[in-house]
């Protein structure tokens, strides 16, 4: 079966194809991948295309490569689950519940200080940027934008915002995380729009440059979340859809 070039290039669409059966677990920990040859007349692609694409799954942390043993996949808890591709490939997989509660717990670990940050250092351009990512959040609600690309840029925003250079990258993360766990905690609220009182008291905690007020809503946000998770978590055969806090 030959790889049919989807993106910029073969080792591309090559590197997606096995890092999505790797994630999906048609490839289990320990399991030994086809060697070169057999995966380049598999996929009808060079040899060249073949290890560059090991590299890159390498660099992932999802294989290691090693002479005379092979390419061997590793325990998922050497994946790099801060790379934006990793997290695409889990949306292919039935996103288990533990995953959904460890991205929350994430999240809740740096968002509230990104925008006590963002209250605290963002210019008001980038403040400006958050206003505008809650109106496309609006807009949402009345099926005109995306509401997980607009929840996304929102929360995107913040991070730029706290003109932190360590805090800053977790932003595509973020809006990645929200792609992957918005299928449940869609079923789990009955829509797909963000609570927008919620936001709507973050930005104007920030906008007000309240830092500690911003802190606390988006605190008390995510927190909420978080508990229906785990609430349907623990019993989600009789789980009855919450309203959003």
């Amino acid at each position: 079966m030959g790889i049919r070039s989807m993106g910029s290039s073969v080792t591309y669409d090559l590197t997606h194809h096995l890092g999505r059966e790797i994630i999906t677990g048609a490839y289990p920990p320990g399991t030994i991948l086809p060697n070169e040859a057999e995966i380049s007349a598999t996929f009808e692609v060079g040899r060249s295309a073949v290890r560059e694409a090991v590299k890159m799954l390498t660099a992932k942390g999802l294989v290691d490569s090693r002479p005379g043993r092979g390419t061997q996949v590793l325990p998922s808890q050497g994946w790099n689950f801060f790379d934006r591709e990793v997290l695409m490939w889990l949306r292919e997989t039935n996103v288990q519940a533990s995953l959904i509660v460890e991205l929350l717990q994430l999240r809740i670990g740096v968002e509230p200080k990104a925008a006590e940050l963002a209250a605290e250092n963002g210019t008001d351009e980038q403040i400006a940027a958050i206003a505008r990512a809650y109106d496309q959040m609006r807009s949402a609600s009345d099926g005109r934008v995306d509401p997980v690309s607009a929840d996304g840029s929102f929360h995107e925003a913040i991070m730029v915002a706290t003109n932190n250079r360590f805090f800053q990258p977790f932003g595509p993360l973020i809006r990645t995380a929200l792609s992957v766990t918005a299928p449940t905690t869609n079923a789990i609220f009955g829509h797909s729009v963000g609570d927008l009182v919620a936001h709507k008291a973050t930005l104007d905690a920030i906008q007000s440059r309240s830092p500690e007020t911003a802190r606390t809503c988006m605190l008390e946000m995510l927190q909420a979340v978080l508990e229906a998770v785990e609430d349907w978590r623990k019993n989600p055969d009789s789980f009855t859809r919450r309203q959003r806090p």
